[in-house]
């Protein structure tokens, strides 16, 4: 009985240690469970935010594609209406023929009438440094004639025959702030107004196209100055 008794309790020793040993394994696998289920929940919002951002970067490089698509027929345009503009320009530039020298209402000297004759005559050879130098010799020597309008027109269109745009544009703009009352006033705004566009000064040609409409609104150059002004509008 005695043995019996030690035998019975190193058997209930034994499972109380078997049990305990289950119960810790129960615990680690509960454990090991939980931890496997947060990998996975984990593992899952780590494959959406995955997801989540190729989609992203997918709709962002569609946004480039069009916006290098947009950006490519914008500048495409551009060129286009520039290249319009300079077309309507250079059409309008050459529909301003040079008229004939006219005969000044106030008379004036032979000498005068002489030298601004030969000035002119240079001019329309095409000898423009020499009608330069005749149109600048009459205004220095006779800086009150009658002539003087017409010499500083001219004047301005030989420098423009020599590209001298800024020299063509100093002399345009004296002749149109002292002779408002010349046959070539109205003319000369608008030659100043297209010399003004070619070098860039947009918002000065604007303003003298605009000055011209008002006061020779019914001269063949407002009509010019009205479709300059439209072209530079289309093409800002």
């Amino acid at each position: 009985m005695e043995s019996w008794h030690q035998d019975k309790q190193l058997v209930m020793q034994s499972v109380e240690q078997l049990q305990e040993q289950q119960k810790q394994i129960l615990e680690r696998l509960s454990q090991t469970e939980k931890q496997l289920a947060e990998q996975k929940t984990a593992n899952m919002q780590q494959h959406a935010a995955y997801a989540s951002q190729k989609e992203q970067i997918t709709q962002l490089k569609k946004s480039l594609r069009s916006l290098q698509s947009t950006t490519a027929k914008l500048n495409e345009s551009r060129k286009l209406t520039k290249k319009n503009l300079d077309k309507k320009i250079e059409k309008i530039a050459q529909a301003i023929k040079p008229a004939e020298p006219v005969e000044p209402s106030g008379g004036g000297g032979e000498e005068e009438k002489d030298h601004y004759t030969a000035a002119y005559l240079a001019l329309k050879s095409g000898r423009y440094e020499e009608a330069i130098n005749n149109f600048r010799n009459l205004l220095k020597a006779h800086p009150n004639s009658a002539y003087s309008d017409q010499a500083y027109y001219w004047l301005a269109e030989s420098y423009l025959a020599q590209n001298n745009t800024p020299r063509a544009i100093g002399n345009f703009e004296w002749m149109v702030s002292h002779y408002p009352e010349s046959t070539k006033h109205a003319v000369a705004m608008l030659r100043l107004g297209t010399a003004y566009q070619s070098q860039g000064r947009i918002n000065e040609a604007r303003d003298v196209l605009q000055r011209l409409i008002k006061t020779h609104g019914d001269s063949p150059s407002a009509e010019e100055a009205r479709v300059l002004l439209q072209s530079i509008s289309e093409a800002q």
